[in-house]
Parts: C-alpha cells; sequence; structure tokens
C-alpha cells in the first residue's frame, strides 16, 4: 500500500483551521484590549471629573453612554463597537463592547 502524499492531505486540510483558530484568538484579544482600554478610560473621566462621551472622543472612540441606578448608586454604562480584524470572514463586521462603573 503506497502512502505517499498522506501528509500533504492532512496539512491541506488543517491549515485553513489552523488560520481560523489564530483569527479567533487575534480578535479576542482586540475585544480584550477595547474593554481594558475602555475601562481605564473610563476611571480616568471618574476620577478628573470630565465628561464621558467627549472623553471617549477624544480618544477617538464613539460612545453611547446611558445612565443606570443600582443599590442606590449612581452608575455609568459605556457601549461602543470595536471593528472586527477577521471577524468578517463570518460575518461579524463588529463587536459591542459594554463598560460599567457599577
Amino acid at each position: 500500500m503506497n502512502k505517499k502524499g498522506q501528509s500533504l492531505v492532512m496539512f491541506v486540510i488543517m491549515l485553513p483551521l489552523m488560520i481560523l483558530a489564530l483569527a479567533l484568538v487575534v480578535d479576542v484579544g482586540l475585544m480584550y484590549n477595547a474593554k481594558i482600554r475602555g475601562e481605564r478610560l473610563l476611571e480616568e473621566a471618574k476620577e478628573k471629573n470630565l465628561d464621558l462621551k467627549e472623553y471617549f472622543k477624544i480618544n477617538d472612540i464613539d460612545a453611547e453612554i446611558k445612565k443606570s441606578s443600582a443599590n442606590d448608586k449612581n452608575c455609568d454604562i459605556i457601549n461602543y463597537r470595536v471593528e472586527s480584524v477577521f471577524g468578517k470572514i463570518i460575518k461579524i463586521d463588529d463587536y459591542l463592547i459594554e463598560v460599567s462603573d457599577c
């Protein structure tokens, strides 16, 4: 029985799967980075008593800000979108990131 080329078939099958896995890792990393950045910006704006919408806009984030009351505490909920890099392969253009100070 001739088994030449068996490795090539496995490589051709596995390469797209490895590329998709790498793309998922990159997109998750970008989302995590965007969430951490949003939390940092929210914290800085609260410390300096700045307007949240304006502060996020200065830092190139087009955010939607909602006010909420939870547990007798006024909270700000910031929603913004981060563009997907590889999610476009599966028709996901952007991801919604939500940051809150509650």
